[in-house]
């Protein structure tokens, strides 16, 4: 299913590594006492730290973590617990496939650092449509003091809030409680609460149809079935067969999820929007080339911003709310754009693909479907597990 880059943590290490750990039982060992670990020992840890922020497990791996991160560890899951509590966004069928894609050593430091693709597979609890989520996750390990010393999600809303956006990653890693991370802890917990409480208000908003009368609606189907064929792929088709899809996170520093959702928008039938110009421009809604295309195509708030504001005749445009779960305001096939917290400006771009109401009709919830590389993607992902705590947008895309 993955690119076959993967390779399955099966291997030694370069350095001195000589002991494998046999499972998870191992890691009783005393401080003193602590077993060398290899690339499988560290996925188990991994595999259980998953367990136990997606399925309130208890599995006990702090001995083999540094004493800060030992404590960042257990904040994350408890926010995690937190933030399901709030949405009932409980799991079940829950499995976790850990594959090495990058280990790198630096030998003067005696630090060996880790990229792993996590995929999660589960149900949420009284849904009846598979999830699957695909992380990227950091490790660094200090080979003298047999302790891991990093484990980092660049994805993750709650790594973003704590310790903020593209942070680097290499055998310098070491985490380290900050004095402020109280306070941070305690803001990240007040910003989903601000959050739950915005998308659970009936939002009262100046809703105009009248471009319903003047303008052609999306196949939405469409663009649900094509982001949910191409999310995980190495190379997603072209949304309508003639534009070409290039994979934005080959580029260091970008990401592919607005490049992801315009070609969603293509499989709908979105028209482009070509004014004819050359190199990369700020007009239209358009990609020729990496190097002959619009920023709109390929970033979350030039999109939104072309989207909201196009006025040329035949082409797509778009009609944006805050998201929340009044049911009225929007549906499957909508873009849904998310911040990653408060302050942040959007970041990311997704489709929703599954969409479940309660019992009375009142609420509803959206499920996304995204891809930010072949490695970090999600389907049917809970927008609240995504981003429990920064606000979240509705763009439904139209042809006028």
């Amino acid at each position: 299913m993955y690119k076959n880059k993967k390779v399955l943590i099966s291997f030694v290490l370069c350095l001195t590594l000589i002991a494998c750990l046999p499972g998870m039982s191992a890691l009783a060992a005393t401080n003193n006492q602590l077993q060398p670990l290899d690339a499988d020992s560290i996925a188990s840890i991994v595999s259980a730290f998953y367990e136990n922020k997606d399925m309130y497990e208890s599995n006990e791996f702090d001995v083999y973590l540094t004493e800060d991160l030992a404590e960042y560890v257990k904040n994350k899951v408890d926010t995690q617990w937190y933030v399901m509590d709030l949405y009932d966004t409980q799991k079940e069928n829950y499995s976790v496939e850990i594959i090495l894609l990058e280990q790198n050593a630096n030998i003067s430091r005696n630090i060996v650092t880790f990229k792993f693709q996590v995929v999660s597979r589960f149900n949420y609890v009284g849904c009846d449509f598979d999830t699957t989520v695909s992380d990227e996750v950091n490790v660094s390990y200090d080979v003298s003091e047999r302790k891991i010393t990093d484990i980092y999600a660049p994805y993750n809303y709650y790594d973003v809030a704590m310790r903020g956006e593209g942070v680097s990653f290499s055998g310098n890693n070491f985490f380290h409680m900050t004095d402020n991370f109280a306070e941070k802890q305690e803001s990240i917990i007040d910003d989903i609460d601000a959050t739950y409480i915005a998308e659970m208000s009936d939002v009262a908003v100046d809703f105009d149809p009248t471009y319903e009368t003047s303008s052609t609606m999306l196949n939405y189907t469409a663009i649900v079935n094509w982001a949910r064929n191409n999310y995980y792929k190495a190379q997603p088709s072209s949304g309508n067969g003639s534009v070409p899809y290039y994979d934005f996170s080959e580029i260091t520093g970008n990401y592919d999820c607005t490049n992801f959702a315009s070609h969603a928008l293509l499989a709908g039938g979105a028209k482009v929007n070509d004014p004819g110009g050359s190199g990369i421009t700020s007009t239209g809604w358009y990609y020729r080339s990496l190097s002959n295309r619009s920023t709109a195509w390929s970033l979350v708030t030039k999109l939104y911003d072309y989207l909201t504001t196009n006025t040329t005749s035949n082409t797509a445009a778009g009609s944006s709310f805050i998201y929340s779960t009044n049911p009225n305001f929007w549906g499957l096939g909508d873009v849904l754009q998310l911040k990653f917290s408060t302050g942040a400006d959007y970041s990311h771009s997704t489709i929703i693909t599954k969409r479940t109401t309660s019992s009375d009709g009142t609420r509803a919830y959206a499920y996304v479907t995204g891809r930010t590389s072949d490695s970090q993607n999600n389907n049917n992902q809970a927008a609240a597990d995504m981003a429990p705590n920064g606000s979240k947008r509705v763009i439904t895309v139209f042809n006028r």
